[in-house]
């Protein structure tokens, strides 16, 4: 049956591929112009065990992700349509639902735009700044998209954008994929332009909402305010990324409305000696995201990445960031003019002991058992190499070792071992 919908899905883009120029990326149509673009994705992941072990056990598995786009540009406008084909193989207790579906639409907009602004309306991914709060979720087998709309400006001090979303509810059917009911994001989101001082700035505030919310301290209903900062930029060897973000809102439970005080601190400094051998960068991240520190005094202190990516920490996307701190220095190696790699270590604390551990995906899951008691996580070793094998062929090989501390353990979660490897194709 997934063969036939892989076939299904190329034989869509096949009268369109037949006009393409020469590789696969424009040719004239009507008055316009017509691009073209395909990948294809395959995964295998290895987790010994999965959620730590927290009422799972070992589980290997494959992904396969085929998607096919056109579009149209005229003048002072553009259509584009994304077709995708998502399959799951071998994975215990059956897909989830951002692992399998058959073909559907990733994406669907028309955008327009003319002295420096642009309005896009339909469905259509949405990532942002460092992924910190609004990404693609390039991991999962099923990238991120949202219906709505998105109303931008682009001047000489830099960019904003206005908008008002709705995620896209995966559904294993075809064709069946709709914007998911009691939520919503509505936001604004400006980065300045280069050149405007030391290195450039996002400024945001965003409105989300969220129902069947669950939070160690209660669940229901949530609407959650955000408004950060971010810093970054490069100066010679020296490379930053710095992002500061609070949280208000309420959290409506059946019990009670709790207040929601919460707040996040990234960052991510590095180094790199380009004329030594490999190139290497040597780097620091640290992260607080903030928890909860009394599940009974009316307010809710746990941070919410709202849509981050999946891979926040590693490609093994273990922990989410909420309620806990970090340090991870890193060394990234330039082993070829093809291979890079990257060697790192995480130490992980909870913010608050009252607080759990909690898990990715999206949204947040609080870890059973892993309420009060310690504060120490646990520590994870981890490494990503990177091979260019061709200017459409790209490798990943993912590793990662997770030595449980006795937060994980009071839960009855144990060490755990991943490994990921990806082949990609794009055309």
């Amino acid at each position: 049956m997934f063969v036939l919908r892989v076939l299904s899905l190329a034989l869509l883009a096949a009268p369109s591929l037949a006009l393409a120029c020469e590789g696969g990326r424009c040719s004239d149509a009507g008055n316009g112009q017509l691009q073209l673009d395909a990948s294809l994705r395959l995964r295998g992941l290895y987790y010994d065990p999965t959620r730590f072990g927290i009422g799972s056990s070992e589980d290997g598995y494959g992904l396969l992700r085929a998607l096919a786009s056109a579009t149209y540009a005229e003048d002072s406008w553009q259509a584009k349509l994304q077709l995708g084909v998502h399959a799951e193989n071998g994975k215990a207790g059956g897909a989830g639902r951002t692992d399998r579906g058959a073909l559907d639409v990733q994406q669907a907009y028309w955008r327009w735009q003319r002295s420096g602004f642009h309005l896009q309306l339909g469905r259509q991914e949405a990532g942002y700044g460092s992924s910190r709060l609004l990404s693609v979720r390039d991991g999962p087998n099923i990238r991120l998209a949202f219906d709505g709309a998105r109303l931008g400006w682009k001047g000489r001090l830099g960019t904003l954008d206005l908008m008002a979303l709705r995620p896209v509810e995966n559904r294993p059917g075809a064709f069946d994929d709709r914007g998911e009911h009691g939520a919503h994001l509505w936001g604004a989101y400006a980065t300045t332009a280069r050149g405007q001082g030391a290195g450039q700035w996002d400024l945001y505030l965003l409105d989300y909402r969220r129902e069947g919310a669950r939070f160690a301290a209660g669940s229901g209903t949530e609407r959650r305010q955000t408004v950060g900062a971010r810093w970054f930029g490069q100066a010679g060897a020296l490379d930053w990324n710095s992002e500061l973000v609070a949280q208000g809102g309420e959290l409506r439970t059946a019990i009670g409305t709790l207040d929601i005080r919460a707040w996040t601190l990234a960052t991510d400094t590095g180094w790199r000696w380009t004329d030594l051998p490999l190139q290497p960068r040597l780097g620091l991240k640290a992260d607080i995201a903030s928890g909860d520190g009394n599940p009974r005094d009316g307010r809710l202190g746990t941070f919410n990445a709202l849509f981050p990516k999946s891979a926040y920490f590693s490609e093994a996307s273990l922990l989410a960031p909420a309620n806990l701190m970090d340090l991870q220095p890193t060394l990234t190696l330039r082993l070829h003019d093809t291979v890079t790699t990257e060697l790192g270590v995480q130490i992980a604390w909870k913010h608050r002991r009252a607080d759990a551990v909690y898990a990715t995906p999206a949204p947040l899951v609080a870890l059973p058992g892993s309420a009060g008691g310690a504060r120490r996580i646990g520590n994870q070793y981890k490494s990503e190499t990177r091979w260019q094998a061709s200017e459409h062929w790209q490798w990943q090989l993912q590793l990662a070792w997770v030595d449980a501390g006795p937060a994980l353990k009071q839960a009855g979660g144990q060490d755990t071992l991943f490994a990921s490897i990806v082949g990609a194709w794009q055309w």
